[in-house]
């Protein structure tokens, strides 16, 4: 349970944040009057990472006594999902989060000497070549969002953090899933935890909004989710009740009420929530792009059925289809749900925070699953997410260390200090609303993946099944043969680069 709780507290950071991932980085047939859509039984290309619900895990921090010179600096997008505040605060703040922070600083600087700082760039990647090429070694550790420090990795800038000295990625406030899924033939070079939380702030969920839930006489959604019956058959038959979507003259806008709000990036929440991912690992933990007549068939089924919901105007607001009117997304998807126009809402979970003033009561929901037979609930974590990775400079001498035991020691204290003043800011905040709500919580981030195929859209294969979703077709077999010789070379490059055998 403690788990569960630390990974809550920092799922809901950044109360000024009420951007979703798609806004900052955003990254399209059934028979309508079918109640159900027919899914094959296909078992999950990739298994999730899951966890005990009550595992307490290892949070006993083992740091050196000794003291390091100079200062810590780290590479960063600066504001961006307020990442650099996420990691420096220069002084106290009545702000308890924001002290937290700080407090993080000053116990680093007192037990090791050092000072925390951050070096914001609008270009992580281009700023960590010139200063690798440079070795001028200026960065202490780099924290960047996923792509942007994958190409980091792939231009071997980036060490291998299981040979960085000081870091113990056992530890429970690292992501074990994390760890697993980024993971290349048993290297890691980018990962995070309690360190920062812009990863728990990207995690993909649904809401639903309690009212209308009454109002047209459902079920007990939370039981539903707990009794294993919480599929897509189930989800689209609940679209489909009588009445949910309504429009005055039947021509269908950003202003009417659906059953269901949310914006292209839920192909994705689709995907992932099936047990799909778009790159597979072998045994030797080597990427590969899935090409089985089984793995195609279900991808197909779950294209055919993202389709039938998010294409259906009457049932489904997409923001995107609605640029013009506003360029952010969550502006008109939050406004649906908030003016209970919505049953359903789809964003990030930092969306959470931005309801916490909403009149109507709303709950928490993880994704459907593809169907009765699949074990767990999955979902996503949107590649906005930063990650953090130490520059290779540091591979031929001992300072290595000392990047690792600082960033060990910020991962920890950001357990100890920052924790608990998120539970107090976001649990009693009433970020989410009642104890269910808090348990669905926990089945959400209990399964989530961090997909190096969405992570680095080799071959344009993830934006490519987005993009049939989107412009409604339906085509994965041509779009997946187009991409598949280029995304296959992209890998091994990418691999070769890496020097991984």
């Amino acid at each position: 349970m403690k788990k569960f709780i630390v990974i809550m507290i920092t799922a809901i950071m950044v109360l000024a944040c009420l951007a979703s991932c798609a806004e900052k980085d955003p990254t399209g047939q059934s028979d309508d009057t079918k109640a159900q859509t027919d899914l094959v039984t296909v078992a999950p290309v990739t298994e999730a990472v899951t966890q005990d619900e009550e595992d307490t895990g290892d949070y006993e921090a083992d740091l050196p006594d000794e003291k390091f010179t100079g200062d810590f600096n780290i590479l960063c997008e600066g504001s961006f999902w307020s990442t650099d505040t996420s990691l420096y605060k220069e002084e106290a703040s009545d702000d308890p989060v924001d002290n937290g922070v700080w407090l993080r600083v000053d116990k680093i600087r007192e037990q090791f000497g050092t000072d925390i700082m951050v070096t914001p760039s609008a270009d992580t990647t281009s700023e960590l070549r010139k200063s690798v090429r440079g070795n001028d070694k200026a960065f202490d550790a780099i924290c960047a969002r996923m792509p942007l420090i994958a190409s980091s990795a792939s231009n071997k800038e980036l060490m291998n953090l299981y040979d960085v000295e000081g870091l113990n990625l056992e530890k429970a406030y690292w992501d074990q899933a994390a760890n697993k899924q980024l993971s290349i033939g048993g290297r890691l070079y980018y990962t995070v935890g309690d360190i920062i939380t812009t990863e728990d702030m990207c995690t993909w969920v649904m809401m639903f909004n309690k009212r209308l839930a009454e109002i047209y006489d459902f079920p007990d959604l939370y039981k539903v989710v707990t009794d294993g019956d919480w599929t897509m058959d189930y989800f689209y038959q609940l679209l489909k009740t009588d009445d949910l979507s309504h429009s005055d003259d039947a021509t269908w806008d950003y202003e009417d009420r659906y059953a269901f709000s949310t914006h292209r990036d839920m192909a994705y929440g689709f995907f992932y929530g099936s047990g799909l991912t778009f790159v597979s690992k072998d045994e030797s933990d080597m990427p590969f792009m899935n090409s089985s007549d089984q793995y195609a068939e279900k991808v197909q089924k779950v294209l055919d059925y993202s389709l039938k919901v998010m294409r259906e105007d009457n049932l489904t607001l997409d923001a995107h289809k609605w640029v013009h009117v506003n360029p952010w997304a969550t502006v008109l998807t939050e406004a649906c749900f908030r003016e209970d126009r919505a049953m359903f809402y789809a964003e990030v979970l930092s969306t959470v925070i931005s309801l916490r003033d909403m009149d109507t009561d709303f709950g928490l929901l993880p994704m459907p699953k593809y169907n009765k037979e699949q074990k767990e609930y999955t979902t996503f974590v949107n590649p906005a997410a930063s990650l953090i990775g130490v520059p290779v400079y540091w591979e031929s001498v001992d300072y290595a260390r000392r990047s690792g035991v600082i960033l060990e020691a910020m991962a920890y204290y950001g357990h100890e200090f920052i924790a608990p003043e998120f539970m107090e800011k976001a649990i009693k905040g009433k970020g989410t609303r009642d104890v269910e709500s808090i348990d669905m919580l926990k089945i959400i981030l209990k399964n989530r993946q961090y997909d190096l195929g969405l992570i680095n859209n080799w071959g344009n294969i993830s934006t490519g099944y987005s993009d049939l979703v989107f412009n409604n077709k339906n085509s994965y077999a041509n779009m997946f043969k187009s991409g598949k010789k280029r995304a296959d070379r992209e890998v091994s490059k990418f691999i070769e680069k890496l020097n991984i055998t």
